[in-house]
């Protein structure tokens, strides 16, 4: 039974190995998709028939007989394992990569950097291969594949910067032609694929490296913005007048910050990336300058009061010069002023930017 199961088994094999070469995967001019699919049908036979292989051996082992010698299913199987790296790695290859394109926008960006090492690893694994593989159509494909997809990834990289605002994607869709629907729940990465980047990809690269410096620039504003909503007048006391004057240090510390300020807004204001803040840059450099000008007057008329609060705290001169006195009066009540609004109010920014009494009050009391 065993003799006439091998000599069977011996023609089902020569049978297999004719359809293997007139319908197998190595038949020349098919696509790799149609290899594919033979090459999977074809490896779950030869299971079959490798089962039966070594079932066969095993018996012809323990009657002692001579092993027979299948030499169309050792031919075929050095060839399966042949083809399965090359359509194995072209299978992975292709389902992955057009698999990135379902994702959603927002979904790639947080993946691109794990895509990079995937398909940097697929790019190994090509390079590999037999050189007796690479003419053949499923290489050439796969590695077309690869190539474009990390040709791409250098401008998907750029444009998942957190710094693209609308206004980026906006001019994105100008420079391809290709509107998007920026929707989160709709936009792919598909969408961006279709985009036809490469073409256009120093536009990009510039697009996004603008992205970036414009968010430095929006940095900077955003720390103006922080540090001047916090800073505060810092007063001392003056005689029994209490705290009327001015604190010398932190004021000084104040003028030096407000130099700061206003040479990094005199930096972006010629700065091409500071465009889309142009009005922005333009007010907080009123804001400033206006205060600039109120503590150099406020610490004018501050020094002259406190010569003259000085001059005519004495009985005697108060006495001969009667009228400069009560003219001095007047004057003092409206510094009060200025020192009451000012403490009241304690932000040096809301203290001296739109504030009338300041605006009009200093000008008139210096002269």
């Amino acid at each position: 039974e065993l003799s006439r199961g091998v000599k069977n088994f011996l023609n089902e094999v020569t049978m297999f190995r004719s359809d293997w070469e007139t319908n197998g995967p190595m038949v020349p001019g098919i696509s790799p998709n149609e290899a594919v699919e033979r090459l999977r049908k074809f490896e779950n036979g030869f299971e079959r028939y490798k089962r039966n292989w070594d079932t066969f051996a095993g018996g012809e082992d323990l009657f002692g007989m001579p092993l027979t010698e299948y030499p169309e299913l050792v031919k075929t199987e050095k060839e399966l394992q042949f083809l399965g790296r090359i359509y194995g790695l072209y299978t992975q290859v292709i389902k992955t990569i057009s698999g990135y394109s379902e994702f959603l926008w927002v979904d790639c960006v947080v993946n691109i950097e794990a895509w990079t090492e995937t398909v940097g690893g697929f790019e190994a694994q090509c390079k590999k291969l037999p050189k007796a593989l690479r003419d053949w159509q499923a290489y050439q494909d796969c590695r077309k594949k690869i190539d474009d997809f990390l040709e791409i990834l250098p401008l998907l990289t750029a444009l998942s910067s957190k710094d693209m605002r609308p206004r980026h994607w906006q001019s994105l869709m100008q420079i391809t032609g290709k509107q998007l629907n920026l929707a989160e729940d709709v936009f792919k990465l598909q969408h961006l694929l279709d985009s036809n980047l490469l073409p256009v990809a120093e536009d990009v690269e510039e697009l996004a490296g603008g992205a970036v410096k414009e968010s430095q620039v929006e940095g900077k504003l955003v720390t103006i913005n922080d540090d001047w909503a916090d800073q505060v007048f810092e007063f001392q006391n003056y005689k029994h007048r209490g705290l009327v004057c001015l604190a010398a240090g932190p004021t000084g510390e104040l003028v030096e910050k407000l130099e700061d300020s206003q040479m990094a807004l005199g930096s972006m204001a010629t700065n091409r990336y500071s465009a889309p803040f142009k009005d922005e840059v333009t007010q907080w450099g009123i804001k400033l300058s206006t205060v600039s000008e109120i503590i150099e007057m406020w610490l004018i008329v501050q020094n002259m009061w406190q010569y003259m609060e000085a001059v005519f705290s004495g009985g005697d001169i108060v006495k001969q010069l009667p009228q400069e006195a009560k003219r001095f009066q007047n004057i003092d009540k409206q510094f009060m002023k200025v020192v009451t609004t000012a403490i009241e109010t304690r932000n040096v920014v809301q203290t001296c930017y739109g504030n009338e009494l300041m605006k009009n009050l200093l000008p008139h009391l210096t002269e």
